[in-house]
């Protein structure tokens, strides 16, 4: 209202200050004169300027991270808890957050990281499902797993389904040791004639992962990688010909069913991003999936994933990057009207959906077969969607 009425020069610089206090300013860059240059008369003598430096902008959206990569895309539980341990989320799953390390572990891998064994999740949450049962006994799950009943002449608890035995062989290592951690870390050279990004090991020989992949985590700007151990004694996941990585040879020289996971590599402590990714003979980075069941990554965590490779000058549209999990994410966790490109994403979404299945047609054996827009049979959409250049 104020616009549309003629207004002298003196009440629009009294109308100033309230329109910049009503407004949300990150930050404002004021020329400052120097002392030789003439300067003109302030139009706002009660109100001196300010000079208020500028933060340089970071790679992403750091409100879209914050808001999409932790609890939310990466499940790290919102209300839910665990009755019997002493943290919901334990306290080692937020370390590093205040880094830009926003990816926690999934509530499904708390009582892993809360047990001091770090027996594997999967059997933990099998007691804790007999302990919720026999209505909490001893107040505190582990307490009564491992140690209350035996102290009072009870047998510890023994499962059918999953024998004590087991439960207390299976274990998944967790490093706590930084120079151990450091081990695991990985070097990044572009192919200047291609672009394409090579993995190199602690001694500068290109990775071969074969085609189960290593597992990743990326922390601190540092690329982490290393085969999956899931069963030691039953063989290993991800066998290169360019030799074992150090999980792999550390399962392979131990007798206990020892794992190594995503959370094996900081002992738990929240990552920027997660994943498997394979590579050739060469050592040539040719697909990356956000893959992890310890730290369900969402779109942002590949987001973080992608800069980094496109800062060590690797071609993006090089590999390819597995997008199924996160739509299926992005479905679970719509947004709603107004939210700008998050919502847009989705609704991009639906809208590839629907056109597919419009596409589906029945030809006159009244077989289906998809066709495109020329009348042409068109194969089916691959599971790995190519990165297109800008």
């Amino acid at each position: 209202e104020c616009y549309n009425q003629p207004m002298s020069q003196h009440q629009r610089g009294e109308l100033l200050p309230q329109l910049l206090s009503a407004t949300t300013v990150e930050a404002r860059i004021v020329d400052v004169p120097s002392a030789s240059a003439p300067t003109s008369p302030d139009p706002l003598p009660h109100k001196p300027k300010k000079n208020i430096h500028h933060t340089p902008p970071c790679y992403v959206d750091w409100k879209f991270t914050r808001q999409f990569s932790s609890s939310n895309l990466g499940g790290g539980g919102g209300s839910f808890v665990y009755r019997g341990i002493r943290a919901n989320p334990p306290e080692i799953t937020k370390r590093g957050m205040a880094r830009g390390n926003y990816a926690q572990l999934h509530r499904k891998a708390w009582l892993e990281v809360s047990d001091k064994h770090h027996r594997y999740g999967k059997n933990l949450r099998m007691y804790y499902k007999h302990w919720e049962t026999a209505g909490h006994p001893h107040r505190m799950f582990f307490d009564w797993l491992d140690s209350k009943g035996d102290a009072a002449g009870s047998p510890l608890p023994n499962l059918p389904e999953i024998p004590r035995k087991v439960l207390d062989s299976d274990t998944v290592l967790y490093i706590t040791d930084p120079e151990i951690s450091a081990r695991y870390a990985l070097g990044i050279v572009a192919n200047p004639a291609d672009g394409s990004g090579i993995i190199l090991d602690q001694n500068g020989n290109p990775i071969h992962t074969g085609k189960e992949g290593w597992i990743f985590i990326l922390r601190d700007h540092v690329l982490y990688g290393s085969q999956k151990v899931t069963a030691p004694n039953k063989g290993l996941a991800g066998g290169g010909s360019n030799g074992a990585s150090p999980a792999a040879a550390a399962a392979a020289a131990s007798k206990s069913r020892q794992r190594f996971h995503h959370s094996s590599f900081f002992g738990g402590k929240a990552v920027a991003s997660a994943g498997i990714f394979l590579t050739n003979e060469q050592g040539r980075l040719t697909h990356m999936y956000p893959h992890s069941g310890h730290y369900r990554p969402g779109e942002a965590h590949m987001q973080r994933a992608l800069f980094f490779f496109q800062q060590h000058g690797v071609e993006l549209s090089s590999f390819s990057v597995d997008m199924q999990q996160i739509f299926k994410v992005s479905r679970k966790l719509a947004p709603k009207d107004g939210d700008g490109a998050a919502a847009a994403k989705v609704e991009k979404a639906k809208c590839k959906k629907g056109k597919d299945k419009e596409n589906n047609a029945t030809n006159e054996n009244g077989k289906h077969s998809q066709i495109n827009g020329q009348g042409k049979h068109a194969p089916s959409p691959p599971n790995m969607k190519k990165i297109q250049k800008d």
